[in-house]
């Protein structure tokens, strides 16, 4: 009897593939016969399932946000007050190294081929842009930002915070910087947020 192939998790295992090697190697090195290498597969195989190297990379890229996506999603339900909710939220999307979750990583080589290519970069698919909106409204629905809060703004302002500091943990490495992430993240929240007097309350 022939074995039967599940097609969509044949195609997971090539984008995981990929994902390695963008790790590895940067985009330079994502070529479709290196990604068959890694996946084990012959490049014919590869490209049974997928017929273009923009096609695999594009369905790589999804993979990556929906990760991110199921992340925030875990930690908006965790039982937390909502200050350290959102501060392990936003740290929890930044590289953390060769141990954790690569999936911050893979996101920002993906942002920066955007732009090394001359590609208009929709932010409106980032999970990580999505992230902040929703901690954003998460700090109106609390009634907890400033009356004179440019909500907008302050968005923006945010996801490129997010930016710098992921480009900076990717340039210089994650060694013992959660200390140091989580004051940057606290001095921002504490200049668009209301004094509380207590912090329990936030």
């Amino acid at each position: 009897m022939p074995k039967l192939i599940d097609h969509e998790s044949k195609k997971l295992d090539i984008a995981h593939a990929a994902w390695k090697i963008l790790l590895k190697e940067g985009m330079g090195g994502a070529s479709v016969r290196n990604i068959a290498k890694e996946a084990g597969i012959t490049l014919g195989a590869l490209r049974y399932y997928f017929t273009s190297q923009e096609e695999l990379l594009a369905y790589t890229e999804d993979l990556v946000h929906a990760n991110l996506a199921e992340k925030t999603s875990e930690l908006f339900m965790a039982d937390l007050l909502p200050r350290e909710k959102i501060l392990r939220l936003l740290i929890g999307l930044l590289p953390e190294g060769r141990e954790g979750d690569s999936a911050p990583e893979a996101r920002l080589i993906f942002k920066l081929n955007a732009s090394y290519s001359q590609k208009s970069y929709d932010r409106s698919r980032d999970s990580v842009y999505q992230a902040v909106k929703s901690v954003m409204s998460n700090l109106v629905m609390l009634n907890l930002l400033k009356k004179e809060t440019d909500l907008s703004l302050e968005t923006d302002r945010l996801y490129l915070m997010m930016d710098g500091l992921a480009m900076d943990l990717m340039l210089q490495g994650t060694e013992a910087k959660t200390d140091k992430l989580r004051k940057i993240l606290e001095t921002h929240l504490d200049s668009i947020c209301k004094e509380q007097q207590s912090r329990d309350q936030f």
